[in-house]
């Protein structure tokens, strides 16, 4: 039967097969452009590059205004389903979002589904589902990729009733909001540990000294990616940029070293301070196993008078500084003699523990919630995966 594995109880009709074509009437967004956006303007507006950066399967709230006005700028209706109509790849525009608000000005460059015997809120989450690959195929060009009415029309959705439509949009709206709420504690929580971290930083000050005073510092390397000896079946964890995020500590990475490869590389302790050094300048972690790290970073392995979650979050406090000196080209730089000489400063052991007991309480608190967060995601994206055929 044309019906999902997961279903609400009271339905049991199958599903119908049906063109987009069929259940919506196309028109589109026109004239406006981010040179027409202004934070103190009147009119609420959207340009089609937000629908994949800004806003998810529902929109219940526009963030951008315009002062610009003419009467040939379509206005959205309560329902419209909106589909960018150019991007960099065909699978970025190949995302839809409905549209709950009346008379939002909307740019050029949006392909509007008005629905004619459909709940849009149902349909943009469908798409988003299991419709993205099936959009992103009939997408046109090549550096810059655009997606035609007629592109979209013959696309094929299986649908259910309207009060189904209506139901299983019910349930995921509600879960989004859950992820929305969950999101804003989150940022919340990030700001006002910020906040107290420069605190913390303002006060008992003892010392100005250079950061190479802290303890002993590394620059990385990277073994040949030729030799297989040297990453085949690896062990060891090898830290890159790209495995420093917005997590405190790091136990595994993308890539591992052999013992032969560690060999090859440079040796960095457990507990030392990775900071990168080239392009993004200032992301740190501690690292929280044996291992070794490439070139764009700098490691610093702590003497016996610095907290190593200390000198993390001192390395924190100071990430927009080292962004200042590197300058702002596309291969800005910190060397190893440059970064041992920026000065910092320092507290005496006591306050260091101090700052790191606080800290670490709020680093806890936030993956605690992030892990709710990630739970939430995946079970929004089990049940898309099981609510569509």
């Amino acid at each position: 039967m044309n019906v999902p594995k997961l279903r609400f109880k009271e339905f049991t009709d199958e599903w119908t097969q049906k063109q987009l074509s069929e259940i919506v009437t196309f028109s589109k967004g026109n004239l406006l452009s981010k040179l027409d956006l202004d934070e103190n303007g009147i009119y609420p507006c959207i340009l089609y590059g937000e629908l994949y950066t800004k806003y998810r399967e529902v929109i219940r709230e526009v963030f951008s205004k315009t002062n610009y006005n003419s009467n040939n700028i379509t206005k959205s209706k309560c329902g419209d389903i909106l589909i960018p109509s150019s991007g960099e790849t065909s699978i970025d525009i190949s995302t839809s979002s409905c549209l709950l608000l009346n008379d939002i000005l909307l740019g050029g460059d949006i392909n509007i589904l008005s629905p004619k015997n459909c709940d849009g809120r149902f349909v943009s989450y469908m798409i988003n589902n299991n419709k993205r690959k099936d959009i992103a195929k009939v997408a046109q060009g090549y550096s810059v990729v655009h997606l035609y009415h007629d592109n979209l029309r013959k696309i094929n959705l299986n649908i259910p009733a309207l009060e189904e439509q209506k139901k299983i949009a019910d349930l995921l709206e509600l879960l989004d909001k859950k992820i929305e709420l969950q999101t804003k504690k989150i940022e919340a929580l990030k700001l006002f540990k910020l906040y107290i971290q420069k605190k913390l930083f303002s006060e008992r000050i003892i010392d100005e000294i250079c950061i190479n005073q802290l303890g002993n510092i590394i620059t990385g390397t990277t073994p040949s990616k030729n030799e297989n000896s040297y990453w085949d079946n690896g062990e060891y964890t090898w830290v890159t940029p790209s495995d420093i995020n917005d997590k405190r500590d790091i136990e595994t990475s993308n890539f591992k070293l052999t013992n032969e490869g560690l060999k090859k590389g440079r040796f960095i302790p457990k507990n030392s301070i990775l900071v990168t050094c080239i392009a993004s300048i200032g992301k740190n972690a501690v690292m929280k196993v044996d291992g070794s790290c490439n070139q764009q970073i700098n490691a610093i392995v702590p003497n016996v008078n610095y907290n190593y979650n200390y000198i993390y979050y001192l390395i924190e406090n100071i990430s927009k500084y080292m962004q200042s000196i590197a300058g702002t080209s596309a291969t800005s730089i910190i060397n190893k003699e440059q970064f041992g000489n920026i000065t910092v400063n320092v507290h005496d052991k006591e306050w260091q523990n101090k700052i790191d007991n606080v800290l670490s309480t709020f680093e806890n608190k936030i993956q605690l919630e992030e892990e709710k967060i990630n739970y939430l995601n995946n079970l929004k994206k089990g049940l898309m995966q099981n609510m569509f055929v």
